[in-house]
């Protein structure tokens, strides 16, 4: 079983917020600036190796487009999985 469908509820969306926007809750007043999704066309970090990136300064989460839907979940388990974001653990 991944990563991120082990988890339910909070915990999962915690996990890719605080990827996301560096933040592990959101804030009373919300975020700024907003958050945004962008999609990486054709981008990979390795040859063969799409990850989701963020920008965390501007709270963007860059997504990779693939070919299934289980490839974008391997993709964001490793992702969410390898990531400490500012030295948490």
């Amino acid at each position: 079983m991944s990563f991120v469908t082990e988890q339910v509820g909070p915990s999962k969306f915690g996990k890719i917020l605080s990827f996301a926007t560096g933040a592990s809750v959101i804030p009373p007043v919300g975020f700024s600036p907003q958050h945004s999704i962008d999609f990486l066309h054709g981008h990979s970090v390795n040859p063969g190796r799409h990850l989701p990136m963020a920008n965390t300064c501007i709270n963007c989460l860059k997504l990779p487009l693939l070919d299934t839907y289980e490839d974008f979940r391997e993709s964001m388990d490793f992702a969410l999985g390898n990531t400490q974001g500012f030295g948490r653990a």
